[in-house]
């Protein structure tokens, strides 16, 4: 995962160098193997462990830091700022998004954007994805990447005037074929998930799109998609195809049902003021809420004993704060955690007191017999 100093300083106040920075993320557990100097800023090259997939966003990394560095976070939560308005010639039918079978899907949220204008992107976008790898395409793509980074959710724009009725989310027919916007014709099997309309694939689910239906100079009106897919399909349909993308590393790994939306929104509203789009109408399938947020019972006393520290309730309080988690007292010793669904890895109290150890850092932790 690349991440540029610059991007984190938006949701971080960062004092210290990029060397120390670095410094502390590796001792944190998010071992960063390269330092890059670019033209606009500095960027982190981080390995991110399979069991972090919410480090794959300058959102996630950012939380990190600002736990890491007892720093204040600017991070907030996800707010739909724009308004659907209405038209009279373009709408969804309330029935436009089906999905088979919602162990395949658990969620799919469509935004139908009308009148945009396709054309480069202004400077600030194309550098920020330029310096963490992706090459710009157009604004309409770009906006989608910018929000892949930022948010860690993948999301797909096709061109709405060549999608047939309606989208199904389905498996494969057997034989079937997709022409993939790296224009190479893919034969399909029944085990790979995809996005289709009336006739046909449209896109394979989660790694990539089709060549037919992609977003052009002559684009009018776009269909943004925010989903989430079962990670094992997506990483089956990779090996078989042999196809690998930025979104389906992240789908492979389960995307946090509570970034689905905000991601989109954030696109949305990029799409509006950049490519002057009009938000006309949107339609949802599958989870009607997030998933509930598990809640760990948490010793204080405990976890000293086990790490050999003397760490005030006070003070574990801030540290799982400073992370995203809701925490509050019970008792004396006992705190009761919420912790969101974006923290998969964490499951039980001994999971918190790693987390406990490595943001105090373990390096003061004493060597005791």
């Amino acid at each position: 995962m690349k991440v540029s100093l610059d991007w984190l300083k938006d949701y971080v106040d960062i004092k210290t160098s990029p060397e120390v920075l670095a410094q502390k993320l590796t001792m944190a557990g998010l071992e960063v193997t390269s330092l890059e100097e670019k033209e606009t800023s500095t960027v982190f090259e981080i390995e991110v462990t399979s069991n972090r997939p919410d480090c794959l966003s300058v959102l996630g990394i950012a939380q990190e830091v600002a736990a890491i560095l007892d720093s204040k976070s600017k991070i907030k939560k996800s707010q739909q700022k724009y308004k659907i308005r209405k038209s009279k010639t373009l709408s969804l039918k309330s029935n436009f998004i089906k999905i088979q079978d919602k162990e395949d899907c658990s969620f799919y949220r469509g935004c139908l954007i009308a009148d945009v204008k396709v054309g480069p992107s202004p400077k600030w976008l194309r550098d920020r994805i330029e310096s963490l790898g992706i090459h710009p395409v157009n604004n309409i793509v770009d906006i989608t990447n910018y929000c892949l980074l930022e948010y860690g959710q993948p999301l797909h724009a096709f061109d709405y005037d060549k999608i047939v009725e309606q989208i199904v989310v389905r498996r494969a027919r057997k034989a079937e074929k997709i022409l993939t916007i790296d224009g190479t014709e893919r034969q399909l099997s029944e085990n790979i998930l995809v996005i289709s309309d009336k006739n046909k694939a449209i896109a394979i689910a989660g790694i990539m799109g089709d060549k037919l239906s992609e977003v052009g100079p002559v684009t009018k009106n776009i269909l943004l998609e925010s989903a989430c897919f079962n990670p094992v399909l997506t990483r089956r349909a990779s090996r078989e195809l042999g196809l690998s993308s930025e979104s389906s590393y992240r789908f492979e790994r389960q995307v946090a049902f509570e970034r689905i939306r905000g991601a989109q929104d954030r696109a949305v509203e990029l799409i509006c003021e950049i490519a002057d789009g009009k938000i006309v109408d949107a339609k949802e399938a599958g989870l009607k809420s997030k998933p509930k947020e598990e809640q760990i019972k948490f010793d204080c006393k405990r976890a000293n004993n086990l790490l050999s520290l003397n760490i005030s309730v006070d003070r574990v309080k801030r540290i799982f704060t400073s992370l995203g988690f809701s925490c509050r007292k019970t008792a004396k010793d006992m705190l009761l955690v919420k912790i969101p669904q974006l923290r998969s890895d964490i499951r039980i109290e001994e999971d918190l007191v790693e987390e406990l150890a490595r943001i105090y850092g373990y390096n003061n932790i004493p060597s005791t017999l």
